[in-house]
């Protein structure tokens, strides 16, 4: 009777809780990383590092504001790259799970078999 549980519930219902904990992993790198945010302030000056601008240091502020933005957008573009990497590992993981999923329940079955008969992998 478990075995029968199992399998009904891993071949219906276990989906639908694959495909939820693949979102929620998607969500927390999302949120970890903060990427929404990353993105929207790609271009913003590092930790919000202005000079103010007056008619007699309108170089020095420019120069000072410019370096400030290039390094934002060095370090936002490196949290975005690994948060890139993070969702590219996960896909193939998530892929992976999708393809193993359907015969798992299988493998219990079929590699004590494979073993009693003296098949090696």
């Amino acid at each position: 009777m478990f075995a029968v549980l199992l399998l009904s519930w891993w071949y219906s219902s276990g989906w639908s809780w694959l495909a939820r904990r693949s979102a929620a992993k998607y969500r927390l790198i999302t949120e970890a990383l903060s990427v929404g945010i990353l993105i929207k302030t790609f271009f913003a000056p590092w930790k919000q590092i202005q000079s103010t601008t007056t008619l007699q240091n309108f170089i020095q502020s420019t120069v000072d504001n410019i370096v400030s933005r290039v390094v934002g957008m060095i370090v936002r573009g490196f949290m975005l790259f690994t948060a890139l990497v993070l969702y590219l590992i996960l896909t193939i993981f998530t892929v992976a799970s999708l393809v193993v999923w359907p015969i798992a329940p299988l493998l219990v079955i079929i590699l004590p078999i494979l073993t009693i008969k003296g098949v090696s992998l």
